[in-house]
């Protein structure tokens, strides 16, 4: 019968053998499914096509921009005529005078001259300063040289004046040169 065993080391223990836990193992797949179509490859990029619209399409920018700058340089164009327009009028009221006044002619013809000044100015020109000033051929034009000055190379008179806005050269001043 039984006894009960003081000494626990000699007491038989019963072996227990641990699985690990894992995952059921798949059941075999039993259902049949219609076939999936494979799926479709993308399409083919036309690249002589693209290369051809986006041709066109530049050159379609080009003429639109042409376009453009014609625009503008003839709105510009209308905008400086209408500011000269003045002067003309000036100039036909100065020829439009009686012959005997020569005052009425020259008062016309001076005021012609203030105006289109005003305008010249107001578009940036300037005259080039000539007269006593060293001959810069970045800015003058000579015509002839003329002795008898102390100093070479000094313009001692303007035939024609010149002109710049801001630093670009409109028209050089056409002098005379000390040699």
């Amino acid at each position: 019968m039984f006894q009960p065993n003081s000494n626990r080391a000699s007491a038989h223990r019963i072996p227990v053998r641990f699985q690990r836990e894992s995952a059921p193992a798949p059941e075999p797949d039993t259902e049949i499914k219609p076939e999936q179509p494979a799926p479709e490859p993308a399409p083919a990029v036309d690249w002589e096509a693209l290369a051809k619209r986006r041709q066109a399409e530049m050159e379609n920018f080009r003429k639109r921009q042409a376009r453009r700058a014609d625009e503008a340089i003839s709105a510009e164009r209308e905008r400086l005529l209408r500011l000269i327009l003045p002067v003309a009028d000036n100039l036909a009221r100065a020829l439009n005078q009686p012959d005997g006044s020569s005052d009425a002619l020259r008062q016309g013809i001076e005021l012609t001259r203030r105006e289109l000044n005003r305008i010249l100015a107001a578009e940036g020109v300037t005259a080039i300063e000539s007269v006593g000033r060293p001959f810069d051929p970045q800015w003058h034009e000579a015509l002839a040289t003329a002795p008898g000055h102390p100093e070479p190379n000094i313009i001692i008179e303007e035939v024609e004046p010149g002109y710049r806005l801001g630093n670009k050269l409109l028209r050089p001043a056409k002098v005379i040169v000390s040699a």
